[in-house]
């Protein structure tokens, strides 16, 4: 038993790291580990202690690093955690592993492994870069391996384990596998891991331990600690005036997050498993289509003779329809909006209505309209159909037989950005109305963006996992007024222009015309 699972789960890790997914995300996590430790001079900071920052010890570069990794892999890995189970179901493989001895229980448990050997990759790629940064940085020639990795051990391993869990537990779950199942993973993680830094609720990040750690080495040096505040998340701060020098985490000090850790790990077993209880296993997948067996061939039938053509074939060119070249100008954007709204419930369509009414009876406050980022949240299950065609079977190679893909292909940038501008109108109406022309504008030029940026990023990997990981993160990075990641304007005049972020739309959008072009010359 323990063998098959071990084996779906190395097979099912080896398959997924081919994907674009695994390295755009490998990338971010790089990327970040350079971020929360930087070698040069940086404004940027992933661990903030009000304006002080640490010397670069093993211990408090692995404890850095490992935060910025929890922070960013439980929102970022989670998109390319799940979707295994479906893409098993759209393969076929699900149907070869219900004919297998293994159970369902074993088969989510592989899922769960696969999902651990994934993080697990990245972590050993980011603690490997924690250890490049002390090297490199020489605040601390003395390498300490127990110090840098035990952040590691004891906070992210378990938090991303019960990322893990919570993956597997979605793909079960039929209505949680689309978009929807991507902005509840984004409430939860707003609620959970960045909730963890106020102090109230689950110690997810160890936080306290860590906080009184420090607390208790700046007091030695004679530093007051009652105005130290912490935090973590990514912001640029220019207030650093002095440093400490932290040791980290050591193992007399590892009881309490140890203690959170094993609970984390043995609740994201519970998670992952607990979909046993509904999955079917793929046992009823191909139940239709045994429906009509296939039957042996007529041995009275006649023979067809070499080099002739059925009569069936034998068609009269006088009685063909003659052919001619449909209007695709306005009938096609509805097209390819029916597709993105289909399946949508009722539930949806009214909370889009409530939102605008909601809009409309709240006056903009500050230098933008406070439901306008919200607003851009509810479209996100359509926009990730955009780029690819998502269960829709062979459909992607029936329009690639079509002699436009450029117009095919405008059409369906259209239909997104429809319902961008549906939810943006009444805010931007608002706006205008106090007054705002150019918060209006910016509302107008995100509506733009997000939909060239799901259509590209659909169009790269065939499916919607890179958007509905990359647009939580650049929403959040908006909201908190990271002045770079801000498409929507709501933070004034720090905020980018708005032709300037229509010109990235339209580069956005332009890319990936280009490459649906290239794939259909290249057919």
């Amino acid at each position: 038993m323990l063998t098959r699972i071990g084996a779906l789960a190395l097979a099912d890790f080896r398959e997924r790291r081919r994907r674009p997914g695994y390295l755009v995300v490998l990338i971010g996590t790089l990327a970040l580990g350079l971020l929360a430790a930087p070698v040069g001079d940086s404004r940027w900071e992933v661990f903030q202690v009000t304006d002080l920052h640490g010397r670069y010890t093993s211990g408090y570069v692995g404890t850095v690093t490992a935060l910025g990794g929890a922070v960013w892999l439980s929102l970022a890995g989670f998109g390319i955690a799940r979707g295994t189970v479906v893409r098993d179901e759209e393969s076929g493989v699900g149907q070869l592993l219900a004919a297998t001895p293994l159970s369902r229980i074993g088969y989510l448990a592989g899922k769960f492994g696969s999902n651990l050997l994934l993080f697990g990759s990245m972590l050993l790629a980011l603690a490997g870069t924690a250890l490049g940064v002390q090297l490199v940085k020489g605040d601390s020639d003395r390498v300490d391996v127990v110090r840098l990795l035990l952040p590691y051990v004891l906070i992210t391993l378990p938090l991303l384990a019960a990322v893990a869990g919570c993956a597997v537990l979605f793909d079960t779950v039929r209505g949680l596998r689309g978009g929807l199942g991507a902005m509840l993973w984004f409430a939860v993680w707003l609620v959970l891991v960045l909730g963890a830094q106020a102090g109230g609720g689950p110690d997810l990040l160890g936080m306290r331990r860590i906080t009184a750690s420090i607390r208790e080495v700046l007091a030695a040096g004679g530093r007051p600690v009652n105005g130290v505040e912490f935090g973590v998340g990514l912001t640029a701060d220019n207030r650093v005036t002095g440093t400490f020098d932290w040791p980290g985490l050591g193992p007399g000090e590892a009881v309490g997050p140890a203690a959170t850790g094993v609970l984390l790990v043995g609740a994201a077993v519970g998670i992952a498993l607990v979909g046993a209880l509904w999955f079917g296993r793929f046992d009823g997948a191909g139940a239709g289509r045994s429906a009509h067996p296939a039957t042996a061939p007529d041995a009275r039938a006649p023979a067809v003779e070499a080099g002739t053509a059925p009569a069936g074939f034998a068609l009269d060119p006088a009685r063909l329809t003659p052919a001619r070249e449909g209007r695709s100008g306005l009938a096609a954007v509805l097209g390819e909006l029916r597709i993105l709204e289909q399946g949508r419930q009722l539930w949806w369509w009214a909370g889009a209505g409530v939102l605008a009414v909601a809009a409309a009876g709240v006056a903009p406050d500050g230098p933008s309209h406070p439901l306008l980022p919200f607003a851009m949240l509810w479209p996100v299950p359509l926009w990730s159909r955009l780029g690819h065609r998502a269960g829709g079977g062979s459909v992607g190679e029936l329009l690639g037989a079509c002699p436009s893909p450029l117009r095919r292909g405008l059409a369906g940038l259209l239909a997104g950005i429809l319902p961008a501008l549906a939810v943006t109108a009444v805010p931007a109406v608002r706006l205008l109305g106090a007054g705002q022309s150019r918060a209006a504008a910016g509302a107008l030029a995100g509506a733009l963006l997000v939909p060239a940026l799901a259509l590209l990023f659909g169009s790269l990997t065939h499916g919607p996992r890179l958007f509905q990981t990359v647009y939580p993160l650049l929403w959040y990075g908006m909201v908190n007024h990271v002045a770079g990641l801000d498409f929507l304007g709501v933070s004034g005049e720090r905020a980018p222009a708005p032709a300037a972020v229509a010109g990235v739309a339209a580069a956005l959008a332009a890319a990936a015309l280009a490459l649906d072009a290239v794939r259909h010359a290249t057919r």
